[in-house]
């Protein structure tokens, strides 16, 4: 039996019910659902792409889910905003595999090490970037 092939559509079904298939009709995505998938297929890496830059664009909707066809201008205008090439991201997007195939990291809190800068590094300027009135 041969594996039906996956479509961008049918993974914004798969990723739309993600964690709630029973409630969801697949029809329209949240923000959460949305960044799990980007971050499953490797866009979200939280330096070029990051989850701010998806709530922006998300948030001009003024609603918590977007349907497909909002979606579509969703990724586009993400695209745009980050000099990506929106075919690949719509090839990468729609073969990353069904949700939870691939373990995907939800960070909670940046990596202290990320952007860890020894004292040696801070010497020289102001103590954590805050600079006081004399």
């Amino acid at each position: 039996m041969d594996e039906e092939q996956a479509t961008i559509d049918s993974q914004f079904v798969a990723y739309a019910k993600l964690f709630d298939s029973k409630k969801r009709s697949g029809e329209t995505i949240t923000l959460w659902n949305n960044d799990y998938w980007l971050r499953q297929a490797n866009i979200i890496d939280d330096r070029k792409v990051t989850m701010t830059d998806t709530g922006i664009i998300f948030n001009k909707y003024g609603k918590s889910e977007i349907d497909f066809d909002e979606w579509m201008v969703f990724i586009t205008e993400l695209c745009e905003l980050k000099k990506l090439d929106l075919e690949k991201i719509i090839e990468t997007l729609t073969n990353c595999g069904l949700p939870g195939e691939s373990p995907v990291e939800i960070p909670q809190y940046r990596n202290f090490f990320l952007t860890f800068k020894s004292k040696n590094a801070l010497e020289g300027s102001s103590s954590m970037g805050v600079t006081k009135n004399k």
